[in-house]
């Protein structure tokens, strides 16, 4: 059964069209690889940039928050 697999597997890799089906698999995993790096490498940046952006947001509202209320007008 092993031998008949072996046989079957070494056949599939001898097909030109398997050579193309294993050169477009390795294209995918490097390219998979690739955007993984960079969503690792970036990932950390951006949402660094995304927390300081609503720290800022959070800061300025305080600022329009605590502004002193306008005076009661005089009798």
């Amino acid at each position: 059964m092993i031998e008949r697999q072996m046989r079957n597997f070494r056949h599939f890799l001898r097909a030109s069209e398997a050579v193309s089906a294993l050169e477009y698999a390795l294209l995918v995993g490097i390219i998979t690889v690739a955007i993984g790096a960079a969503v690792a490498q970036f990932g950390t940046d951006i949402q660094t940039a995304i927390k300081g952006m609503g720290t800022d947001v959070v800061s300025r509202g305080n600022l329009v928050g605590s502004s002193p209320a306008a005076p009661a007008p005089s009798p």
